[in-house]
């Protein structure tokens, strides 16, 4: 599918779906230990899952640019599986003719201290020597956001080895996260702006107070940097390891601002677990310390710099990091 308006009905009928199908309530009875098979049945029957695969496997055939809508919304409405990882891991192991078990639901797990969703997930997919592998998996070790993750994976029955692997899992692991990241805080930000409007304070809203209206304009900024640089990733034919530590490196930093000014607008009611945003808040901390920090990606994207053939850095950013660009 290459037609934008075809693409643009398409995210948009997986807007409405997502909005019927994942609730806070859902989230929350997820994240209380609840099975995640009827939601992920419900988001299997969708098709999206495929909409990587070409279409002689019934999928959409959509490219990494065009799929990126579809992650940005998953990140938006806080999805507490998989989604975007099996969507990105299915269309890696066709590139190789490997199709997945029926129904499985993958997490790219890339070196990481965190792999999100593996306590909601059965399969892998991981660099292991040099060779992309896929694996049946199991959770393990702790939850430290309680959003089903875990700080690593009891590895089961090998799968498929279908290809060579230079840091591909991590790559793909990196730009979704910087995706979802990305979307969430689309949400967070949407959420503050609402709150600040209604929330009334000495008579008038909070967002009429000039110290407010600084900390959103912040808000702003830091929300479009990250989409900006995530979308970033999801340009060209697959994920090149310097546009990947731009986005991650970008999504990370505005992680940090993101969730600091909308805590503080919001005031206590934010951190309760009544409240949604927390929904959100730790979702975008899981996947900030998730596949590594700001400093691991700024260094790479430093070394790709100092190793580039380009004269200036503004050379270097339109060459490797501009969206028209291979």
């Amino acid at each position: 599918m290459s037609d934008d308006t075809d693409t643009a009905l398409l995210v948009e009928g997986f807007r409405r779906q997502l909005a019927a199908l994942v609730t806070p309530a859902v989230i929350r009875e997820i994240e209380d230990g609840a099975s995640p098979q009827s939601l992920w049945a419900s988001l299997d029957e969708t098709g999206f899952v495929d909409a990587m695969l070409p279409e002689s496997l019934d999928g959409a055939g959509l490219d990494l640019a065009q799929a990126f809508p579809l992650v940005l919304a998953a990140g938006e409405h806080a999805v507490p599986l998989p989604f975007a990882e099996t969507m990105v891991a299915r269309a890696m192991l066709a590139q190789h003719n490997v199709l997945v078990p029926a129904g499985a639901a993958i997490v790219l797990a890339g070196r990481s201290a965190l792999i999100p969703c593996a306590g909601v997930a059965g399969h892998a997919l991981l660099d292991r020597d040099g060779q992309l592998v896929l694996v049946a998996c199991s959770a393990a070790g702790s939850d430290l956001f309680r959003t089903r993750s875990a700080t690593g994976i009891h590895v089961g029955e090998t799968l498929a080895t279908p290809a060579a692997s230079d840091d591909g899992v991590l790559l793909a692991s990196a730009a979704v996260a910087a995706a979802l990241m990305a979307g969430a805080m689309t949400r967070v930000m949407e959420m503050t702006l609402s709150h600040a409007s209604d929330r009334q304070q000495f008579g008038r809203p909070l967002g009429k107070f000039q110290a407010i209206q600084q900390q959103l304009a912040v808000l702003a900024e830091q929300v479009l940097s990250a989409q900006v640089a995530a979308r970033t990733a999801f340009a060209g034919r697959g994920f090149d390891a310097t546009r990947v530590a731009a986005a991650k490196c970008r999504a990370n930093e505005a992680a940090t601002s993101v969730c600091n000014i909308a805590h503080a607008i919001h005031g206590a009611i934010g951190a309760t677990a009544e409240f949604d945003l927390q929904l959100y808040t730790r979702r975008i901390k899981q996947w900030q310390l998730a596949f590594g920090s700001e400093s691991y990606w700024a260094e790479r994207l430093g070394r790709a710099r100092i190793a580039a053939r380009a004269d200036t850095t503004a050379d270097f950013l339109r060459l490797h990091l501009a969206t028209g660009s291979a």
